[in-house]
């Protein structure tokens, strides 16, 4: 039974389009989406900065955020990068998740804000990515985990993928919130979740995908990371929701390492676990115990 909360949210952004009107697609979309970079962006609140250390650092110039509590040592570090289709910066329901997460369960947080598409392309942006991991690695000699929501779950993967490759310190466990993993978008099955989907479309996903992409194919495991080597990541934490377009992404991931530990609520909208419903504070404080779990060797 979906919670009133999570079915009243659902409602108004199906209702509003708030959400869905950034991932309609068409051909002036990336003009749209280029406007909506240029506005002044959503920052953490005042509230949570009474509640939370809120820092913010710079890396090659951009953005870094740090939370951490305020009046106790971590339980737990994690490298976080922000979902958005890598078109759109972290909302306030990022910041807000990241804030909860320090709060009510200690946990110290990084979230580097990467360049983004459609001025910035997966060379630009992955090579930052790993920039961001290599600079948390320094700053952090202790466990951790690596995790994000939608476009940012992609980009762990990609990101866990090109670290084990090089040889560099691995991440204790990864979290995948609503993975995107195929930026593709062609599963058949994503037609009939478009109908249910509050937040994305196949058309605005899929150009999205190709906005990042460039010069490569969507096809590329930095794009797709599904199609990467999946073998000797660390444990990994993934979340699904049955109204979410890629909830397909999440399943095929699934299939291939039946494992993982995979967690799927049916009629769930896109990204439920960093909200505010039950179900994502149940979800948060999973994440919580997945992340002080895998530092200390418990799978």
């Amino acid at each position: 039974m979906v919670s009133i909360s999570a079915r009243l949210t659902a409602f108004a952004l199906n209702t509003t389009g708030f959400a869905k009107k950034n991932f309609t697609g068409g051909p002036d979309m990336e003009d749209r989406l280029r406007a909506l970079q240029r506005r002044p962006p959503d920052l953490p609140s005042a509230r949570d900065r009474r509640r939370v250390d809120i820092r913010e650092t710079t890396l090659s110039g951009r953005s870094v955020w740090h939370f951490a509590p305020k009046d106790q040592a971590p339980t737990a570090h994690m490298l976080f990068f922000h979902g958005g289709g890598y078109v759109m910066p972290p909302s306030a329901f990022h910041w807000s998740f990241l804030a909860h997460m320090a709060h009510t369960h200690g946990m110290a947080i990084t979230a580097p804000l990467y360049p983004l598409a459609p001025d910035h392309h997966v060379d630009e942006i992955a090579a930052f990515a790993l920039d961001a991991y290599r600079a948390f690695l320094d700053s952090h000699d202790g466990p951790f985990i690596m995790g994000g929501d939608s476009a940012g779950a992609g980009m762990t993967a990609m990101v866990a993928q090109a670290a084990r490759d090089q040889a560099l310190r691995s991440a204790s466990g990864l979290l995948l919130i609503c993975p995107w993993l195929d930026a593709s978008a062609s599963h058949p099955d994503q037609a009939q979740l478009e109908r249910r989907d509050c937040i994305l479309t196949i058309g605005g996903i899929r150009q999205a995908g190709e906005a990042y992409a460039r010069p490569a194919a969507p096809s590329d495991p930095r794009v797709s990371p599904i199609h990467g080597n999946w073998t000797g990541l660390p444990p990994i934490l993934c979340y699904a929701g049955g109204a979410d377009i890629l909830l397909t992404d999440a399943r095929a991931l699934k299939a291939k390492l039946p494992d993982i530990r995979y967690i799927e609520l049916d009629n769930m909208m896109h990204d439920w676990p960093i909200f505010f419903f039950p179900e994502s504070r149940k979800a948060q404080a999973e994440m919580a115990k997945f992340a002080a779990g895998v530092g200390y060797g418990v799978r």
